[in-house]
């Protein structure tokens, strides 16, 4: 039995995420080339970054990382070959577990 076709409302979910995911790419390479044109030592990798965005990002990395482990499980089930994402997938929820841990940690000592 072959699963039903995607409707126009699913197929724009995904490429919702898909630009997601190209947005988020393209600011992380304009965030790693200023690191290097910077001066030494004055670019964005190594300045000192505000409180309140360490616990913005480490809720943002735990909430990005569920993302990429639920298309990894995604692609794991649609691929007609199970291990060639399973291990992305594994590896993707580990990611997630340790992110969600290190905000929890984070949170908890903000408290």
């Amino acid at each position: 039995m072959n699963a039903p076709e995607p409707n126009t409302e699913q197929i724009t979910i995904w490429r919702n995420l898909l630009d997601s995911f190209a947005q988020l790419s393209a600011a992380w390479q304009a965030a790693e080339q200023a690191q290097r044109t910077a001066e030494q030592g004055a670019g964005p990798g190594t300045l000192q970054m505000p409180e309140s965005l360490v616990t913005s990002f480490s809720r943002a990395g735990s909430e990005a990382s569920d993302a990429l482990s639920g298309v990894a499980a995604v692609l794991s089930r649609q691929t007609g070959n199970d291990e060639t994402f399973e291990g992305v997938a594994e590896s993707q929820r580990e990611a997630r577990d340790a992110w969600a841990a290190a905000h929890s940690a984070l949170s908890d000592e903000e408290s």
